[in-house]
């Protein structure tokens, strides 16, 4: 059999050279003494004294580096590092880091939408669907803080410039993607992650507090001791080491770091993801003992464009089943239920792949009104016609390809790992949303919503006002409350089913460093495939959804 017609399960993981643009000069910066606030800058300079030059990566020791000083450093420009910045005041410096260009993120290649709560009674059907494809290995309490806050989400989306589709009557409208028991994703097209990013983008350009770095890769974290005479003494992250495309070396010296530097899908063979994504966040997290979370967990998404043509894959949207096409054999027959959650799917086509001997199956949109594939996906049917497949007229070929990773850095409520003073947001953490498999289009709605936490614990720890105020409780209330109760209940009695069945579904792999040490080198070996063969040595309990992840996002807000 093929190497594109392994099992799901074994993630067609393989090793793979990554790739990392390396021809564009660094954006120059302001001078370090203008860049932090004067509330910042003591703790930076005790950080500078404290870290010298021991934290000079050993790879580029040659270089002398270049030190500078902000209150925020955020690793990343997708969607998640973009909100965290728009939600930290013009008081604090900001310095963003982007390993090649901005637009090389994988926030841009979303395509489907985002979900929504799509009404008051809409929380516990969005709640149980997110269970459902997680395998109800999720954390419930980060599933509920994504919901209810979903709404001031969109709202706050469309006020800072995203268009999202709308109906004649100029209300919002919704489509459905598998594993959802109704619509309830916004969307733009078939381009929303692009549009949302976009318009995020321009919108951080805007701010003169903001510095962007393109082509600067994070090599390190930098780390001192608080020497709190009230307290045993910890290490907390003071900042970043990082390299330009030139080799010059950088220390950022920051009061708060965020990681939303992406997934690991440049480590895979056939991925949707862009190839610079190659688990940095991870290695450097492993090699500071900082807490990683179900490293294993990697999603297989079920249809991208069989091609035989070298690079990224191309995602054929979910929202393509969602709308009514449907995956045929080689006979023309269906054989399996497209809208199951994303795992179950890409498992029946490597199983129809395996019984035909073939290297992708066929997925028809003949179900669909032309208009509907021309209008709704005209991406996605401009890019086949380019292929050489008109979709108005035949099935095109679609294969399985890496798509998301579920696990990473383990981090709490307000998306702070274990480290004082470092954040992760996006597809970098694990904040628990997803469960084992994620639902489709909940990534981006989880990137925004735990980023903007991150950026109101950011101002609570840098004494800093946030521009954007909490509008929502941070326990559930009423008829939420009651519901949160018995999916948290269900939750934990499927949980220990699936235990006494031997499938160790609540297991995590907690800083497993035969997972993470070569993630970020060329080569590497992947998560997924380093984990199958650990599988049995070192599992670790995940921690427990409460662990000291009670304290309020910004403003207490209280059940009325």
């Amino acid at each position: 059999m093929s190497e594109k017609n392994e099992l799901a399960d074994e993630m067609g993981a393989v090793s793979a050279e990554t790739v990392i643009a390396d021809t564009a000069r660094a954006h120059s910066v302001a001078p370090a003494e203008t860049m932090a606030s004067a509330a910042a800058r003591t703790h930076i300079d005790d950080a500078r004294e404290s870290a010298g030059d021991r934290l000079q990566p050993e790879c580029y020791g040659a270089a002398e580096a270049r030190d500078i000083a902000c209150d925020v450093v955020i690793v990343g420009c997708g969607v998640a590092g973009l909100y965290c910045a728009l939600n930290l005041p013009s008081t604090l410096s900001v310095v963003m880091l982007a390993k090649t260009t901005v637009d090389e993120c994988d926030s841009m290649l979303a395509q489907g939408g985002i979900c929504v709560q799509h009404d008051d009674a809409d929380y516990a059907p969005f709640f149980e669907d997110t269970l459902r494809a997680g395998h109800y290995e999720n954390r419930c309490e980060s599933v509920d803080l994504m919901i209810r806050a979903s709404r001031s989400i969109i709202s706050d989306l469309v006020k800072r410039g995203v268009g999202f589709e709308r109906d004649q009557a100029g209300n919002l409208r919704y489509t459905r993607e598998g594993a959802h028991s109704r619509p309830r994703i916004c969307f733009h097209g078939d381009i929303t992650g692009d549009e949302i990013t976009s318009t995020l983008l321009a919108r951080v350009r805007e701010l003169p507090n903001v510095h962007i770095l393109e082509h600067t890769c994070m090599d390190d974290i930098l780390i001192a001791q608080d020497d709190d005479e009230r307290r045993q003494p910890q290490t907390r992250c003071r900042g970043v080491v990082a390299h330009t495309a030139d080799g010059e070396q950088l220390r950022i010296f920051a009061g708060q770091t965020l990681w939303a530097c992406g997934g690991i899908g440049g480590t895979y063979p056939r991925s949707t993801n862009f190839p610079s994504l190659t688990g940095d966040a991870c290695a450097i997290a492993a090699r500071h003992g900082i807490a990683l979370e179900h490293m294993d967990y990697v999603q297989i998404h079920p249809t991208s464009l069989y091609s035989t043509r070298p690079g990224r894959a191309f995602l054929i949207s979910e929202s393509c089943r969602g709308e009514g096409a449907v995956l045929l054999d080689a006979n023309g027959k269906r054989f399996t239920d497209e809208l199951q959650p994303r795992d179950v799917v890409s498992a029946a086509i490597y199983r129809q792949m395996a019984a035909e001997g073939s290297e992708f199956v066929r997925l028809s949109f003949a179900n669909m009104p032309k208009d509907e594939i021309t209008g709704h996906f005209k991406n996605i049917y401009q890019r086949c016609l380019e292929e050489g497949f008109d979709i108005t007229r035949e099935p095109i070929p679609v294969v399985p390809a890496q798509h998301y990773f579920m696990g990473g850095v383990r981090v709490d409520r307000n998306s702070a790992t274990d480290m004082p003073g470092l954040y992760a947001a996006g597809e970098t953490s694990c904040n628990g949303v997803h469960g084992k498999n994620r639902l489709a289009s909940n990534s981006l709605l989880e990137s925004l919503v735990f980023a903007q936490r991150a950026a109101w614990d950011m101002c609570r720890k840098l004494g800093a006002n946030a521009p954007v105020e909490q509008t929502y409780p941070e326990q559930p209330c009423g008829a939420d409350a009651q519901a949160y109760k018995r999916l948290c209940a269900e939750a934990e009695r499927k949980t220990r089913e699936s235990a006494a069945q031997g499938e160790p579904q609540t297991a995590a792999q907690t800083c497993t460093q035969t997972c993470v040490q070569n993630a970020g080198q060329p080569g590497s070996q992947t998560c997924a495939q380093n984990t199958t063969q650990n599988r049995s040595q070192t599992r670790a309990q995940t921690l427990s959804p409460s662990d000291n992840d009670c304290t309020a996002s910004s403003k207490e807000v209280v059940c009325a």
